[in-house]
């Protein structure tokens, strides 16, 4: 009887059924790094089609692109915008790496030629191109004297010297920047499994062989998928930062996205109707006016202006966004700063000349009055100083506002004063330049005005305007 169990205990149906257990642990093991594996590119598969990516293994270094960046029309190689020193791995080289080709926005140009139109400003991408093209006048030139390839490089490397103040900075830094990326992991040390063969009865010896290569084959190749596993992961993140990357640059998957121009001095801006979105009221009031041309303002402050809120649609910091509104000559910076309140990018008039901030322009101040250059323009030509600051938001221009006003003929608190009254008004019942001052007011408010007789109609005047708690 004993006899009869061994003989069962080692029978090759028993040691396979032994066996049988850890061996499909084991394969089950490989066969899940492997559907994981092929998940994984599945899910990137379907995030790119989601994303209408196209296929970049279809486009052609040597491909001519025919762009409209901002308004400026230009025919470049891809391989200049996706390949050096500089741009390999950026938000640029992505951008016009084919896989987006399908999502551009695209216009139609006087020649009915297609391009792709690119929401960046005109002038930075100017200096990113000119630099590309630097780069590779000097490669080209010393390629068979010299190993070192010309990059582009250093305007990202000035531009953190800068801390990122210059005018083309904030464009430099995010096109030229890498795209977070994981990067690649290097494979750990593997050290490779034995199995121990000591005291094993002899006739065990080429069982212990087969055992001792399976385990070192499984752990090598389940090494191998587990690297391969990680690799897809990687590239899914990296799909998924390059997407948010692009994003904000391309068409909405549905739907279109309609642009803008406007003609400046001969010069063409354009932007996106998300830009302008963003934009003040007066700012985008004008846009609506846009097909008619316009010749009374610098193109560069419109251009800076809209690129003002092109940043700010991008997410740019208010640093990031104050530095278009700085100009580098003190008499450029007081005409931007006019044509800046104008459009209602600040909230406050810029301080005009003195000559202009006292009567007549000369200079003079009536008796009794503070110097004029404390006290703010309107556009009316009103100019206002806050006395007593307020609280709460700004009127509507049909809110009833409880005011009383005091007016002077000659100062303020002077002798010839001419009315004191008390009442409740809006800004849409009064002429423009009082719905003016009640529109910037807030309750609790206390302002002194100068009234100029051009605009009052009754000679200058000085107001002390209340609205009323």
């Amino acid at each position: 009887m004993q006899a009869e169990l061994s003989a069962q205990k080692f029978s090759v149906i028993s040691i396979f059924n032994q066996l049988h257990v850890p061996t499909t642990k084991a394969s089950d093991a490989i066969e899940s790094l492997h559907k994981q594996i092929k998940q994984a590119d599945n899910d990137a598969q379907q995030e790119r089609q989601k994303h209408g990516a196209s296929d970049a293994a279809k486009a052609s270094p040597g491909d001519v692109l025919l762009l409209d960046v901002g308004g400026y029309e230009l025919r470049v190689k891809r391989q200049r915008l996706t390949q050096g020193g500089g741009v390999e791995g950026t938000l640029l080289a992505t951008l016009f790496g084919g896989s987006c080709d399908g999502r551009f926005i695209k216009l139609t140009d006087r020649d009915k030629k297609e391009r792709m139109f690119v929401d960046v400003d005109s002038a930075a991408f100017k200096v990113i191109h000119t630099a590309i093209l630097a780069a590779e006048t000097i490669r080209s030139a010393t390629v068979r004297t010299a190993d070192t390839q010309a990059s582009i490089s250093h305007l990202l490397e000035d531009a953190r010297r800068r801390n990122f103040t210059g005018l083309h900075d904030y464009w430099i830094k995010l096109m030229l920047s890498p795209i977070d990326s994981t990067a690649a992991g290097t494979a750990g040390t593997i050290i490779e499994p034995t199995v121990s063969s000591t005291g094993t009865p002899k006739s065990l010896a080429d069982f212990m062989k087969v055992v001792d290569s399976f385990v070192k084959a499984f752990a090598a190749e389940e090494a191998r998928l587990e690297g391969e596993l990680a690799a897809a992961k990687r590239r899914g993140e990296n799909l998924d930062n390059e997407i948010k990357a692009v994003t904000p640059f391309l068409r909405p998957v549905s739907g279109n996205e309609s642009i803008r121009s406007v003609e400046v001095c001969g010069e063409k801006i354009s932007t996106t109707q998300s830009t302008v979105d963003e934009m003040s009221d007066k700012l985008r009031n004008r846009v609506d006016m846009w097909s008619r041309p316009v010749e009374d303002v610098q193109a560069d402050h419109v251009s800076r202006m809209v690129d003002h809120y092109r940043r700010k649609r991008l997410g740019a910091s208010a640093a990031e966004m104050a530095v278009v509104l700085k100009m580098a000559d003190p008499t450029e910076q007081d005409a931007f700063d006019i044509n800046a309140f104008m459009y209602g990018l600040t909230d406050e008039s810029p301080k005009a000349s003195k000559a202009h901030q006292t009567f007549g322009g000369l200079g003079q101040t009536t008796p009794g009055q503070q110097p004029l250059d404390v006290f703010k323009r309107l556009p009316s030509g009103v100019q206002y100083k806050v006395v007593q600051q307020g609280t709460g938001s700004t009127p509507s221009a049909d809110q009833q506002v409880p005011i009383t006003w005091t007016e002077w003929r000659d100062a303020f608190d002077g002798n010839a004063k001419v009315l004191h009254r008390r009442l409740s008004t809006s800004a849409a019942s009064q002429p423009t330049w009082l719905g003016e001052v009640l529109l910037l007011m807030r309750q609790g408010e206390t302002y002194r005005l100068i009234v100029p007789k051009d605009v009052g109609g009754s000679g200058t005047v000085s107001w002390l305007l209340k609205w009323l708690l």
